[in-house]
């Protein structure tokens, strides 16, 4: 065989394996889910648990095909990412978890590269964190605090509007961006983090709903903090637990949105290692998540990706409070 016919014959092998690896990425994986659901839990008390307001506060959106966002979908449907914060109006403060977009999102992002403006920028930019708070009669300074629930850029990029609010961060999170561990942009994240003081919490509290420990952060039950790593090594979720309106579960970038833990699926796997620092524990925690949705369907679990549960929420949200 001429070496023409060679180069061809090896091209064409080199094409197939392409399409077919390419074809594998689109399909399912299996999760180990069979023995998940005897875990006991401990028994919560509501008893202490004050009226608490949430509101989503959404900043801006992209547009993605679904089978990018559910591994295994197989659908060209067009899923929304919203880019949000989330106020939380408690008797013993008001506070935010995570930021969405500041005024001058814009101005931060012009010295990215081409790369990082064209697709992890391209996003729709909707309303900034200052003009959401300007409506709701919220000065900065009436903000008692921020958590972030993790260290990406697209999740701290309000703080500019609110200089000076103290920020809550998980140790695990800090420390391992602080060493460059919790994904690309690290210096983008500082910037837009500011001069704004920031105070460390650590999850070492005992197991709760079925999640391995926790932080109380108001001492009454009322917002409790669980780890939920693999996206950033120190990505944390939210219980919000009130007298009025349903339990509610935020869980930051562990999931983008509901099919990821319903199923249980990744995303595709391009975005899923360009996105996760930790395949292994990424998994795990969506593991939990499918476990915990299996034992608690009457409480909301909502990603910060999640446009659509957002919304669904905020309409329930909204109906409750105008018949209160």
């Amino acid at each position: 065989m001429k070496i023409r016919d060679w180069t061809t014959l090896g091209a064409m092998v080199i094409g197939v394996a392409g399409v077919g690896i390419a074809a594998k990425s689109l399909l399912p994986e299996n999760f180990a889910t069979e023995q998940m659901y005897g875990q006991q839990e401990e028994i919560v008390d509501a008893s202490t648990w004050p009226e608490i307001e949430v509101s989503f506060l959404r900043c801006g959106h992209v547009n993605l095909p679904e089978f990018l966002v559910v591994r295994g979908a197989l659908s060209i449907a067009t899923h929304t990412n919203a880019y949000s914060a989330v106020l939380i109006r408690h008797p013993q403060g008001t506070f935010l978890y995570d930021t969405g977009f500041c005024a001058d999102i814009y101005a931060y992002l012009k010295d990215q590269p081409l790369f990082f403006r064209t697709v992890l920028g391209g996003f729709v930019f909707e309303q900034a964190l200052s003009s959401h708070l300007q409506q709701l009669e919220i000065k900065p300074g009436d903000l008692n605090f921020a958590i972030a629930s993790h260290l990406h850029w697209d999740h701290v990029s309000g703080i500019p509007d609110i200089p000076g609010v103290p920020l809550r961060l998980n140790r695990v999170e800090y420390e391992a961006a602080k060493e460059g561990l919790s994904g690309p942009n690290s210096e983008l994240v500082w910037r837009l983090m500011g001069n704004n003081p920031h105070r460390l919490f650590d999850c070492i509290g005992p197991a709760y709903m079925g999640f391995r420990s926790s932080y109380d952060l108001f001492g009454d039950g009322s917002i409790v903090l669980v780890p939920l790593p693999g996206h950033t090594p120190g990505n944390t979720g939210m219980f919000i637990n009130r007298a009025g309106g349903s339990r509610l579960f935020l869980i930051g970038d562990a999931a983008w949105c509901a099919e990821n833990y319903i199923r249980p699926a990744t995303m595709h796997p391009a975005l899923w290692s360009l996105f996760t620092s930790d395949d292994a524990t990424a998994r795990q925690t969506l593991i939990d998540l499918h476990r915990f949705v299996r034992q608690h369907p009457e409480i909301p679990i909502i990603a910060m990706h999640d446009a659509s549960m957002q919304e669904a929420f905020m309409t329930v949200e909204t109906a409750r409070l105008v018949r209160a």
